[in-house]
């Protein structure tokens, strides 16, 4: 068993994990935007039901508008999806570097591609909403 790591040790590893809870930062922020258009789209679809025709009756929704606005859903939440487990892998991340002081002495290859995996998918959310914006 290896010795418990020294002060130095530890403040080495804190600063490297100390980008990761940055990316945490934006996508937080992300995914505030991408909840609020959520939201947006929600309120757009319930308008579209509640439309008035004419004297007291109810306009039938636009099957256009509605398939539009589902698809929207549909990418909204995939990116929301995306940017949530890419948030889950870099929490893997700062506990792997943790972790690997401690207990196994090279996890470098297991870091590297949670940070990959975490980045492709935050390009993947980031691609759904660039999709999304660019179609409404």
């Amino acid at each position: 068993m290896q010795a418990l790591p020294d002060t130095l040790s530890i403040a080495q590893e804190i600063q490297l994990s100390v980008a990761p809870v940055f990316m945490l930062t934006a996508i937080a922020a992300l995914l505030t935007l991408l909840f609020y258009r959520m939201s947006q789209t929600h309120d757009q679809i319930r308008a579209l039901g509640e439309l008035p025709e004419g004297e007291g009756t109810m306009a039938k929704p636009d099957k256009a508008a509605s398939r539009v606005l589902a698809a929207r859903v549909s990418r909204i939440q995939w990116a929301i999806r995306c940017n949530v487990t890419a948030a889950i892998l870099i929490c893997a991340v700062v506990v792997s570097i943790f972790i690997s002081d401690y207990l196994v002495p090279d996890l470098s290859n297991l870091i590297a591609a949670l940070f990959i995996a975490a980045m492709a998918l935050l390009a993947a959310g980031f691609i759904l909403l660039l999709r999304d914006v660019s179609k409404s």
